[in-house]
């Protein structure tokens, strides 16, 4: 929503979890060399600074992106995203999901970034920019169901709302069930938080009573759709009982491609012990709708 801001939030362990899996994603549409439109309907700013008054209010990073730095890893997707993210991280900045896709894709991909916002968006303009990227400031979801679909037939749309409001999960579903009927070849991949509920208000973070079992739901509410298939990735810092507000997070992923499943779990399972807070920390990787 209009008040949200993910410079708050930048580099946290669920920016962890949506980038590993946005990068194999992409990787997986560019084993072939025709090429994909990239959607992202919640883009932010692009990029974001880790010494900013906004994220060193919160030092979420500290939990997430951070538990990284130093840490010798086997995964080959994971050493591809950190591998990615140092360059950034030598001047205290992190990248968000539009400019990983924007260093990533290729001359004959494209990309279309929207924002709401009106400071994020011009921060996004600012950040971004060049061939085959269109920036539009406009409702994410409305966007996305205006401009799909687009002339070129494979592609993937990340959607990264902020849940700011409680409706906002029936929102995702009302939205992307639309979109599947005008573009059902491309990977819709949904990003959600895991949310227990909070023992104290937060300056950052509006109490979050209402929202808790709302991502349960509206998973539940996807699955009784015709998809092809949905892969749900979900991982946990700790519990949830153990937590006030978000212990974790979690994709849903819809066409998604061959193996990601296997390719996930592998990189969770040397993830998770780095990312965990407590003995509580697990991840899942489950079909919730098998082809």
């Amino acid at each position: 929503m209009l008040s949200y801001r993910h410079s708050f939030h930048a580099g946290n362990h669920g920016d962890v979890l949506k980038h590993l899996c946005q990068m194999l994603l992409i990787d997986k549409l560019k084993s072939k060399d025709k090429g994909f439109c990239y959607f992202d309907t919640h883009s932010g700013a692009g990029v974001y600074q880790l010494n900013s008054e906004e994220s060193l209010k919160t030092n979420e990073f500290k939990q997430g992106i951070d538990r990284l730095t130093g840490h010798s890893v086997q995964n080959k997707t994971i050493n591809n995203y950190l591998s990615l993210v140092s360059a950034y991280r030598e001047f205290n900045q992190y990248p968000g999901s539009p400019e990983i896709a924007k260093s990533m894709l290729r001359p004959q991909d494209k990309i279309i970034l929207m924002e709401w916002h009106n400071q994020e968006i011009q921060n996004l303009k600012s950040n971004m920019g060049g061939k085959n990227i269109a920036i539009h400031h406009r409702d994410g979801y409305e966007g996305l169901l205006a401009l799909t679909p687009p002339d070129m037939q494979r592609g993937i749309v990340l959607i990264d709302p902020s849940y700011e409001v409680a409706s906002e999960y029936q929102q995702v579903v009302d939205t992307v069930v639309a979109a599947y009927k005008k573009w059902n070849s491309a990977i819709y991949a949904i990003w959600y938080p895991l949310i227990s509920d909070r023992k104290t208000s937060d300056s950052t973070f509006d109490s979050s009573t209402s929202k808790k079992g709302k991502s349960e739901t509206m998973l539940e509410n996807l699955t009784q759709h015709s998809f092809k298939n949905m892969l749900k990735i979900e991982l946990c810092v700790t519990g949830a009982n153990q937590a006030g507000g978000m212990y974790g997070s979690g994709m849903a992923i819809i066409n998604a491609p061959w193996q990601l499943d296997k390719q996930i779990r592998e990189s969770l399972q040397e993830l998770t012990p780095l990312m965990a807070q407590n003995d509580s920390a697990s991840f899942t990787v489950d079909w919730l709708i098998e082809e």
